[in-house]
């Protein structure tokens, strides 16, 4: 029954194309089912009518594409239906700028080509401006020749593809039908899961999904299947590519998916892969991790591209390397480590004569010191880039970071930026920047620059020309979605707060967040919230103001954010304890006061060195902070009636504000009251005056500016249409607490990939400990975000640092230091600035900078009840905090995977420590089976041993091996013996055979081949060199004097030699040439042997030749 309701259902979707809107259904089946023996489909194939039918059937184990089968639908119906240059038809439909070319290269050869990078900033917009192009490239081709589509097990598709279907959901096109086939039995994946769920929603909502039977008995093959077990082609190459195009095509998730099929291929399933692709793939599967965010991943493929450059031009490669890793660096906020590997890229370009990698390697350093652009409002100066690095720019045709470049880098002071309230053409660069963003179509840089000017405007002060730049940003963005438009609207309660017009506010706030809440992103609610709490300050409903931070740190926490876009985390504790304390609430004041200082400490104690690359950005600058810290401060001792320290806080407020007054509108009244207050109190009259002058002066200037508002700006906003309702506290808890789970969801799944490949790390028990430590180490900081570590082995009787990049001395004073109270932490402790607990541990963090450290776990291993070792692991405190995207607060959950990973890291030490023992003894052993115990040179055994080693030599050769032997028996040996005992007998033997090893030192080898008889191999039969190296022999005899001085020296008394009785020995030497087997050697020892008996038998103590 399922092929007859599969057809009619297709049928039914045929007969309504070109007659209704919405032709888009479900067709939901239990079991499987193939549609490609469906009558009704080879049926519309064969068609010849004005409908172009179309359908696909994925598969449960094979990747499937981007945009698939879209893609391949659009270029086959233009080749059919209109031709011509299909470059003039994506610009007909609108096709972004940036894409063209992706599209271009696709549909000329297959395989996506890119000049001009994707920034990570824009990743969002242009992946919604990709999915559009392929809706309006569809709805042109459709008004030709109308489109049914049939795609079954539609659960299997990529993001891309359901994206593309939520949206021609979305607007709908009468020339387009499509039938969806999903087994419900197979899940999607879990990237899919949020748009999968939208489409399910908007079709049930329009009745348009049917269930329409079973397939029959379930196929047991079939099931959700993980990323290892889709199948990919054995050809990788093709693989590669086909993972090349869909990252290029923007479907990072599915590229990811394709990536770890090869890497899984590769690692555990032993591929092999040629080093030309496995480069290829590592930097596409790089670029791919980049882009979605995960840098940590990115760094260790880069270190996988490394390992695989070649030695013939290699400087081209290490300036990709370079060029890769800089952009790591630079997106986790690590601006110097960044700015290093862009100089090292630019350098191996210069080396390599490759004129694009330079180029590239210096558009990465202008981009380092604007953060990559990446969650930044404005820099606190101008960047100055060269105007021939301008013109290389254009050469090369990166229009859109040469947009970013004119809006970020120039007019950043805030005298050009209230000119430009009258002139906007003063922002003469800026101008360009908008102007080029407007021109290749780049909505989404253009609402960057408006709130660039906006955030710049508002934060010196100049609240009439932020105004009037978000109504443009509002008119401008109002058709390009809610997002926009939320923060548009709470850029207008900011900006009306800040000009007084504070009843207004709320509908604004409100609003926004309604639009935020169904758009579930709740770190911009939170930054609403945040905005809402200055508002109420200012209203003095401190309270309240209370509470909308708490729902900003609440959210802060949950979702492990260093800290909302518009300000630091410790601006949020600022005000908490500003808001406590006007609100009665002492404790709360001193308590987030703490809070704050653990952040503040940073910037208070340390020397700010300017010309750092860090200090550019506007987020480097903590005047906001100071001046709240240090205002909330003089208000607890006031209250707790220290006036003249609250006085001298006052004045530390004071210096603060002269940079952050701005910024301060919300807090300005009530500090001027306050102070007024305080130094009537103290009688210092002669401060007064001063003080309601400037007091005065601000209402004035609040008074004009409010009356100058120009609200008729606001009259065609229609709030009511754009609410869909109040959305209460509790909504957005659940929504907090959704999103936090959902994080940690993808989260623990990234723990679990780090856990497998951390197995394979330190299970190698054919490396040196101190080898994999080391690899072990680089790949924990990575992938957690760390910035220094350290183990210390408490195994041994001393203790041994297994590894430290702190920068602090490991002294025994200190290691005894941190091991005595980590004994007091058996299960040990992960805290952070964000949390209570931080100066709890203060003792042990103090050692490692506490001030310096924003965040620190701390590990113990107990064994047998005693300490055998400590991980300590931290994150710095940064200058920069909103440029990376990295989260720097370690928690429990940090703690319970590093005890995991570690345990597993002890274990694989104490392996390689027992390995190393047993094959040092089994060395031992060995050695000792070919080893003279008494002269430490080779016995008889070791002897033939050497020389099979000769033969295996001899026989990979063209020819044979010249050999010289000599046969040496000791002159007088017995005499030692007899006359001063054994021990002296042997002590001989030693000297001897010490002379021997030398002689033969890198000619050849020696053995004692039994009682007081050696035999030296040399590899040479000259007559001369075997003759030098006899009386090289005689010679150190004869220096040895009998070795009279070692015989006293053992004997510990004087002793009478007789000269005649010394030491000696007698040598008969043979030779030959062109040995090529054991047998020859034999027989020139037998000849030899001979040779030295002769010789024996008549004048000892000299040698003959054979």
């Amino acid at each position: 029954m399922i092929e007859k309701y599969y057809s009619g259902v297709i049928e039914q979707i045929y007969n309504r194309i070109g007659k209704e809107t919405r032709n888009i259904v479900m067709a939901n089946y239990s079991n499987d089912f193939s549609i490609e023996n469906l009558e009704v489909i080879r049926r519309y194939q064969s068609n010849e009518d004005n409908v172009f039918f179309a359908y696909s059937e994925f598969s449960y184990n094979t990747l499937v594409g981007a945009y698939e089968p879209f893609l391949d639908i659009i270029c086959n119906m233009h080749r059919r239906f209109i031709g011509g240059s299909f470059d003039d038809f994506q610009r007909e439909c609108g096709v972004y700028y940036l894409h063209r070319q992706v599209l271009n290269s696709y549909y000329e050869t297959g395989e996506c080509f890119r000049e001009e990078t994707v920034l990570l900033n824009e990743v969002a917009y242009e992946q919604r401006r990709m999915t559009k192009a392929i809706v309006d490239m569809l709805k042109r081709l459709s008004e030709v020749r109308p489109l049914m589509i049939v795609i079954n097990r539609f659960q299997m598709a990529s993001k891309s593809s359901i994206e593309t279907i939520k949206y021609l959901i979305d607007n709908p096109c009468t020339n387009i039908g499509i039938v969806l086939g999903v087994n419900v039995q197979v899940m999607g994946t879990d990237s899919t899961v949020e748009v999968w769920d939208r489409i399910v929603e908007s079709l049930e909502d329009r009745s348009a999904i049917y269930y329409i039977g079973s397939a029959g008995q379930q196929n047991n093959h079939i099931r959700d299947t993980s990323d290892d077990e889709l199948y990919i082609t054995t050809n990788f190459e093709q693989s590669i590519q086909e993972a090349s195009n869909i990252m290029e095509f923007l479907d990072y998730e599915q590229a990811k998916r394709g990536c770890r099929i090869i890497e899984h291929k590769i690692k555990f399933e032993d591929a092999w892969i040629d080093e030309k692709s496995l480069r290829r793939f590592y930097f596409i599967y790089a670029r791919t991790s980049v882009l979605l965010g995960e840098m940590s991943k990115a760094i260790e493929l880069t270190n996988e591209y490394k390992a695989l450059i070649p030695e013939s031009d290699s400087e081209h490669y290490f300036s990709i390397y370079y060029f890769m890793k800089g952009t790591c660096y630079m997106y986790q906020g690590k601006l110097e480590k960044a700015e290093g590997c862009a100089k090292k890229a630019y350098d191996y370009a210069l080396l390599a004569d490759d004129e694009l990698l330079e180029f590239k390697s210096e558009l990465l350093s202008v981009m380092i010191k604007m953060s990559g652009w990446y969650n930044i409002f404005f820099c606190v100066q101008d960047i100055p880039v060269s105007d021939e690095f301008i013109e290389k720019i254009i050469k090369h045709g990166y229009r859109n970071h040469l947009a970013h470049i004119y809006i970020y880098a120039y007019d950043n002071s805030r005298d050009v930026v209230k000119q430009s309230f009258y002139d906007e053409s003063l922002l003469k660069h800026f101008t360009k920047g908008l102007e080029l963003a407007k021109k290749i179509g780049n909505e989404q840089l253009v609402y960057d620059a408006y709130q660039k000017t906006i955030m710049l405007a508002s934060t010196n002060g100049l609240n009439e020309i932020a105004f009037l730049y978000v109504i443009r940003t509002y008119e401008f963005m109002k058709e390009h979605g809610n997002i926009y438009v939320a923060r548009v609207l709470t850029s207008i309660g900011y900006n009306l707060s800040a000009m007084g017009k504070n009843e207004l506010v709320d509908d604004y706030y409100n609003t926004a967040i309604n639009m935020l809440y169904y758009l579930k992103m709740p770190e911009d609610i939170a930054e609403v919230y945040y905005n809402k709490s200055l508002n109420y300050i200012m209203q003095g409903n401190y309270k309240e103001a209370v509470q909308a931070l708490l729902i900003a740190m609440k959210t802060i926490i949950k979702l492990h954010l260093n800290s909302l876009r518009v300000c630091n985390t410790s601006k949020v504790y600022a005000l908490l304890a500003l808001a406590s304390i006007f609100s009665g609430d002492r404790f709360s004041c001193e308590r987030y006061l703490l809070s704050c200082k653990q952040f503040l400490n940073y910037v208070i104690y340390r020397v700010i060195d300017s010309t750092r690359t860090e200090a550019v950005h506007d987020y480097s600058r903590c005047d906001d902070e100071m001046f709240l810290y240090s205002f909330a401060s003089a208000m607890l001792l006031w209250h707790d009636d220290k006036k003249e320290e609250a006085f001298l806080r006052f004045e530390d407020a004071e210096r603060y504000l002269v940079n952050a007054e701005g910024n301060e509108f919300f807090a300005y009244s009530i500090y001027r009251k306050s102070r007024i207050k305080l130094f009537e109190q103290l009688g210092k009259n002669e401060l007064i005056e001063h003080e309601r002058i400037l007091l005065d002066a601000h209402n004035k200037r609040m008074h004009e500016i409010a009356e100058a508002a120009p609200l008729e700006m606001l009259k065609n906003i229609n709030l009511e249409s754009l609410s869909e309702g109040f959305i209460n506290e509790r909504q957005i808890d659940l929504l907090v607490k959704q999103q936090g789970l959902a994080k940690d969801y993808q989260s623990s799944k990234r723990q679990i990939e780090f856990i497998s490949i951390w197995q394979t790390i330190v299970d190698v028990n054919d490396q040196k400990k101190e080898t994999m430590i080391e690899n072990a180490m680089s790949n924990f900081i990575n992938h957690f975000s760390l910035d220094c570590a350290l183990i210390i082995d408490l195994h041994a009787k001393e203790p041994q640092v297994l590894y430290n990049d702190t920068e602090c001395d490991m002294t025994d004073e200190v290691i005894k230091g941190i091991c005595d109270i980590m004994i007091e932490y058996p299960e040990g402790f992960a805290t952070s600035k964000i949390g209570e607990g931080f100066y709890e541990h203060e003792n042990i963090i103090s050692y490692f900078g506490a001030d310096d450290v924003c965040s620190f776990a701390a590990v113990p291993f107990i064994k047998n009840d005693a300490l055998s070792s400590v991980l300590i692991a931290y994150v710095r405190m940064k200058d920069n905090w909103h440029g990376s995207i990295e989260r720097y607060m370690l928690n429990e959950d940090d703690l319970s995977i590093f005890k995991l990973l570690f345990r597993e890291l002890e274990y694989s030490i104490a392996s390689i420590e027992a390995n190393e023992k047993a094959n040092e003894m089994n060395r031992r052993l060995k050695q000792a089976a070919v080893t003279d115990m008494l002269t430490g040179i080779y016995n008889r055994a070791g002897m033939y041993q050497e020389i099979e080693k000769l033969e295996k030599r001899i026989s990979v050769t063209s020819g044979g091996m010249d050999v010289g032997l000599m046969f040496i028996d000791l002159d007088n040996f017995k005499h030692y013996n007899d006359t001063y005992g054994h021990d002296i007998g042997d002590l001989i033997l030693k000297e001897m055979a010490f002379i021997f090893r030398e002689v033969a030192k890198d000619r050849g080898f020696v053995s004692r081949y039994g009682g007081d008889e050696f035999i030296i191999v040399i590899e040479s039969c000259a007559r001369y060199e075997l003759e030098n190296i006899a009386k090289d022999i005689y010679a150190r005899i004869a220096d040895a004097d009998g070795f009279s001085r070692q015989i006293k020296k053992y004997l510990n008394h004087e002793v009478e030699f007789n000269e005649e009785k010394n030491i000696t020995c007698s040598i008969g030497i043979s030779y030959e040439r062109n040995v090529t087997s054991e047998s020859q050697i034999t027989e020139l020892i037998k000849k030899a042997d001979d040779l030295m008996y002769t010789v024996k038998t008549g004048e000892k103590g000299h040698y003959a030749f054979f």
